[in-house]
């Protein structure tokens, strides 16, 4: 049985990725609190390293809940195993109805997928928030245009698959 495209392979990278990042963002926030931008106050008490350290904070727990997402995806898939012993064991059980739980590992497996997408996807965007504030109080510019174009750059990447998803159910 040809089961097309193995994306099943691409959820550990997606957890290392995540993994580096939530890494990323750890290393910042120990950056900024070390530097005088912790220091630089917005209003009152509430200063430019509160508030970067509260964003990078934020998506290092969700880079890391996804990460967690894309490993548990991975426990569902009893098929990554060699053709070889797929066989050896639908010839063990055949009593088993082996296409139902193909079809039942392949839903969990997305819908844990889905799960981390989410974190990933919300983690970036929290990341780019925490860059503009963590380089606002050197260059108000510099802060905004590389947020900004953080910022979109991942909405046109989210849109994209957003669109495909709705192409996807098209063809159904």
């Amino acid at each position: 049985m040809s089961r097309g495209y193995n994306w099943r392979n691409t959820l550990t990278d997606f957890a290392s990725v995540s993994g580096v990042l939530a890494g990323f963002c750890v290393a910042f926030i120990g950056l900024i609190l070390g530097w005088s931008i912790a220091d630089i106050k917005i209003y009152q008490q509430l200063t430019f390293g509160n508030v970067a350290v509260l964003f990078f904070g934020i998506a290092t727990s969700l880079f890391i809940t996804a990460s967690e997402y894309f490993l548990h995806s991975k426990n569902f898939d009893v098929f990554d195993i060699k053709e070889e012993y797929r066989k050896w064991l639908e010839d063990g059980f055949p009593e088993k109805n082996w296409e139902e739980i193909w079809k039942e590992s392949t839903k969990m497996m997305r819908v844990n997928e889905s799960y981390g997408r989410w974190c990933y996807n919300s983690a970036i965007f929290i990341m780019f928030i925490g860059l503009f504030f963590a380089i606002a109080p050197y260059n108000l510019i510099i802060a905004f245009v590389v947020s900004i174009v953080g910022i979109i750059l991942e909405l046109w990447q989210f849109k994209g698959d957003i669109v495909s998803k709705l192409k996807k159910k098209e063809r159904i």
